[in-house]
């Protein structure tokens, strides 16, 4: 399995505390089948710049390289807080993507309105620099919340969806969850782990739930889907319907 989403670097953002924290997860990832794992800590463009980020993320790369348990491999890369205001370029943006790939995990704001002019620069970034976005917990966004059809948008512009496997089993998100599934609007998953309990990493959790609701070949799609990312390959994406939101029903 692969995880594509996660906080395991220590002491650079709120994932692991510490290098026994980071090794903690590695290990529960490998206990549960998970053999490749992207290590995308967070990226805040007023904190620092892309190189401050770029120097920081390798020390604290260094603290863990050589107590990596054998059996799982890892890859760098960031989790971008993505406005489309104050922004470094492009150029800047692209050497923060999944290391050795065009592919680029992308956070947009949680509460705050998505404007017209972030999603332009969104698509001016897919045009301009040839990278693809993933849009990391779509479930996650107020905006997204109400307005769902935009994953839709967000797919047609030329981004990736990715959801948390912990959404499969809470209410707002889960039941959005199973109608982007139901949609084919969902390309990858992560675990989005923090730490070893509270944020704990949990696919074999969400493999078992794909499993007993007949959905094992949905599964393989979402692995095949992120082997293609790891290998710098095209992931396909089907034409799909948008999903809509009905009172407080999403179909």
């Amino acid at each position: 399995m692969i995880d594509i989403h996660t906080h395991i670097l220590p002491h650079i953002d709120d994932g692991a505390a510490n290098s026994a924290v980071s090794v903690s997860i590695l290990e529960k990832e490998l206990s549960q089948g998970v053999t490749q794992v992207v290590l995308t800590s967070h990226y805040y463009g007023k904190r620092r710049s892309p190189q401050q980020f770029l120097e920081r993320r390798n020390e604290a790369y260094q603290k863990i390289k050589n107590k990596i348990p054998a059996g799982i491999s890892v890859r760098l890369g960031a989790e971008i807080h993505f406005t489309g205001m104050n922004m470094p370029d492009f150029e800047e943006l692209c050497e923060l993507s999944i290391e050795g790939t065009k592919y680029i995990l992308i956070e947009l704001p949680f509460t705050t309105a998505w404007r017209g002019d972030l999603l332009q620069c969104l698509s001016d970034f897919i045009y301009d620099s040839g990278y693809t976005p993933i849009i990391a917990h779509v479930e996650r966004y107020q905006e997204v919340w109400k307005n769902p059809a935009l994953v839709n948008e967000l797919i047609e512009m030329g981004c990736l969806i990715q959801i948390n496997a912990e959404s499969l089993f809470r209410g707002r998100e889960k039941k959005l969850v199973l109608k982007l599934l139901e949609h084919g609007q969902v390309h990858c998953i992560g675990s989005d782990t923090h730490d070893t309990e509270n944020r704990a990493p949990n696919l074999a959790k969400a493999k078992t739930w794909f499993e007993k609701r007949k959905l094992g070949k949905t599964w393989e799609t979402l692995q095949g889907n992120m082997q293609c990312v790891l290998d710098d390959e095209l992931v396909e994406r089907p034409k799909t319907k948008p999903v809509k939101k009905f009172l407080w029903a999403y179909v």
